[in-house]
């Protein structure tokens, strides 16, 4: 499950004594969109959920920071 709201949100678990747990969210209103992968196996279902969110951004190399080996300090 995939649960994406533009406001806060908070998970809660509880644990009961028969061993079931329940999962809720606590929102505070906004647009919720919930989405629930039940097909296939794990890698199949991994991949359905990159296809949702997009795959991290990698950065140019030069944009993360001043770049500077020892041997071109000026002395």
């Amino acid at each position: 499950m995939f649960f994406r709201n533009s406001n806060a949100q908070s998970p809660v678990i509880k644990y009961k004594d028969d061993g079931t747990s329940t999962l809720s969210y606590i929102t505070t209103g906004g647009q919720i969109e919930m989405y629930f992968f039940i097909h296939g196996n794990v890698k199949t279902i991994i991949k359905e959920y990159h296809n949702l969110i997009g795959l991290a951004y990698l950065p140019p190399f030069w944009a993360m920071g001043w770049q500077q080996a020892s041997k071109s300090y000026l002395t």
